[in-house]
């Protein structure tokens, strides 16, 4: 039974708190012999293959593509040739497997399908689910719930989620996963990050984790892949500030563009003039671009950085940015003009 589309995005702290804050409420102690709980994942290379692969993700029904459709906008058709094929996979002790199955990525973005597979002894439903909530969820018709409905199939309930845990040496502190359940005991993971580190054959690692219903027990899959980058598709674009204290509490450095397959990735520098001036900023649009990802953050250079990845459109000569507050009133702007070599 193909399931209804689900869309989760979720956000995800450092995998060393996980114990806290991966699974609903559900704590678990630092030091219980239950959250290292040993998994004996094989990784199998090519010899593990999901039959699923053959047939669905030979068609693209759910790959990056598609489910970058389903829960984003069209693919970039540059960034199709960078879609690379996936073969690391592992089966748990515990009866269910998991497989990458595509990947793709650029100079600031990460992205990857996971599938897993309950086998013979797991309904799968996403991380987040209610177990007292509507099978409807996982697109099975009628009023039971996931745990009733588990129970009537004379399975268990198994809540999974996927995640980008590191990329090199960084480690990735955050993301989204958007999920679809192929059947009741498949589902499929988009999941994206953005990384700070760009380099060719960067080893990245896609942690994937399952708990039972009713259990405190996190088991953990680590699938190591290596990233294949998609190139810069032409120099590095330099705008400087034309009014660099235009926005209360920030003094703008330069801002710098680059184009990638998968669209322009924007950095703006600042310095913090006024603390609490800068944390009434909310959103951040630039004229005439749209961006699927973005972010404000601090750096150990004492430098504030706003970071915009596979913004759509076409930067002109002059890049006008809007800043808004919490209540998404316009609080100003401020205009960078392209530097010409």
């Amino acid at each position: 039974m193909k399931g209804r589309k689900i869309m989760k995005g979720l956000s995800f702290i450092d995998p060393k708190y996980i114990h806290e804050g991966e699974f609903d409420s559900i704590s678990v102690p630092e030091k219980s012999t239950h959250s290292h709980r040993k998994l004996a994942a094989l990784i199998l290379a090519a010899c593990l293959v999901f039959s699923l692969a053959v047939t669905a993700y030979a068609a693209n029904l759910f790959g990056i593509r598609e489910l970058f459709r389903t829960y984003y906008r069209e693919l970039p058709e540059a960034a199709e040739p960078y879609i690379r094929q996936e073969t690391a996979a592992a089966e748990a002790e515990e009866g269910w497997s998991c497989a990458i199955t595509e990947s793709l990525s650029d100079s600031s973005t990460v992205m990857a399908t996971v599938t897993i597979r309950g086998g013979s002894k797991y309904i799968v439903a996403p991380t987040d689910a209610d177990p007292n909530g509507s099978a409807r969820v996982i697109g099975i018709a009628g009023e039971q719930t996931l745990s009733e409905y588990a129970a009537s199939q004379g399975k268990k309930l198994l809540l999974v989620g996927a995640r980008i845990l590191k990329v090199g040496d960084e480690e990735i502190g955050g993301g989204s996963q958007r999920m679809e359940n192929i059947s009741e005991s498949e589902m499929v993971i988009l999941t994206q990050c953005t990384k700070t580190v760009s380099a060719s054959n960067l080893e990245a690692v896609c942690l994937v984790y399952a708990r039972e219903e009713g259990s405190k027990d996190v088991q953990r899959i680590e699938l190591p892949f290596v990233l294949s980058e998609a190139p810069a598709t032409s120099e590095e674009m330099v705008y400087h500030p034309l009014n660099f204290n235009a926005i209360p509490g920030l003094t703008f450095g330069d801002m710098t563009v680059t184009e990638t397959p998968l669209g322009y990735n924007i950095r703006m520098s600042a310095t913090v003039t006024d603390q609490e001036a800068s944390y009434n900023i909310m959103k951040v649009e630039i004229e005439g671009l749209t961006y699927g990802e973005g972010s404000h953050d601090s750096e150990d250079d004492g430098n504030w950085y706003f970071d915009a990845y596979m913004c759509q459109g076409t930067p002109g000569d002059i890049l006008v940015v809007h800043y808004y507050d919490w209540d998404k009133q316009p609080i100003g702007e401020i205009e960078f003009r392209k530097v010409i070599h």
